[in-house]
């Protein structure tokens, strides 16, 4: 009789595992919704996450909170008013980070990636989107956002975030003069020197920037080195520690590899070609 107690009691605890289990996964997921969509469209954004609010925890992200992190480096034509974008994010424990996007045009999923380096996340599932398109300026503060919301993240100090959010915003301005994934695979170079040398003072950072950007021929503006200049100092104070974000650094720049490698030979060769125009110009006002 004992026996058949205990094994009715075993079978009982295997046919309630599952969908207990399956709750606890559920609860990982964090979604973040723009404060200012409609009833109609925050729940078509869920929908689209395919989540509901009892699989996952659901937050909204106001203007403010944008204003808060983004308005000392965003303009307010980009910025806007309104909250809009939306984000969904799943910690996981192994795969990296996988980022897609959908109705975002100012940023990207390798911006965003890189942002999530910065902000010590090494691995989650992140999606972001809008029911229409926008710039998708709320995404980062959303996701940071959603990530603390989640019961596998950890709380970030703000720091952290205003750097990454930094991060997108600088590099989304670089984005508009040479391209989003230019732009992202330039970032991710000077910041992977950077966090790799860890420079006592600005004019160690401002030395590995110049290095970088000198390999390519972008045109940048001094307005444009000291922006990417003054995040990378920011980053360096967050003593990121080289080898364990290695390899995440080195997956986005190979994303990026074909694309920098043909600017970098554009660049090389533009440089040859001015130095033999110099060449024969000396010649010539020589005779």
């Amino acid at each position: 009789m004992n026996k058949k107690l205990i094994l009715g009691a075993m079978l009982t605890a295997i046919l309630f595992a599952t969908p207990i289990k399956n709750a606890y996964a559920d609860s990982y997921k964090s979604v973040t919704i723009g404060y200012d969509l409609t009833t109609q469209q925050k729940e078509d954004m869920l929908k689209y996450f395919d989540v509901d609010r009892n699989s996952a925890g659901v937050v909204e992200v106001t203007s403010n909170e944008e204003k808060k992190y983004l308005g000392d480096t965003v303009s307010k034509d980009q910025l806007g008013n309104k909250s809009i974008s939306c984000s969904y994010i799943e910690p996981t424990s192994t795969g990296g980070l996988v980022v897609n996007t959908n109705n975002v045009t100012w940023v990207n999923a390798s911006m965003i990636k890189n942002a999530l380096i910065t902000a010590g996340i090494e691995n989650a599932n992140v999606k972001v989107s809008a029911p229409f398109t926008v710039s998708g300026t709320a995404a980062m503060t959303g996701i940071l956002k959603g990530f603390e919301n989640s019961k596998d993240g950890k709380k970030l100090d703000e720091s952290t975030k205003k750097t990454a959010n930094d991060e997108v915003a600088v590099t989304g301005k670089l984005g508009e003069k040479i391209g989003q994934d230019k732009a992202a695979g330039l970032i991710n170079e000077v910041k992977s020197e950077v966090i790799k040398d860890k420079p006592k003072n600005e004019a160690g950072i401002t030395k590995i920037v110049n290095n970088v950007t000198n390999n390519y021929n972008y045109n940048l503006s001094k307005n444009d080195l000291n922006n990417i200049v003054g995040l990378m100092a920011n980053v360096n104070k967050l003593n990121l520690d080289y080898s364990k974000v290695k390899g995440q650094l080195d997956g986005v720049a190979s994303t990026m590899k074909k694309t920098l490698d043909s600017d970098k030979t554009k660049s090389w060769f533009a440089g040859v070609c001015a130095s033999i125009g110099d060449f024969f110009k000396g010649i010539s006002d020589s005779l």
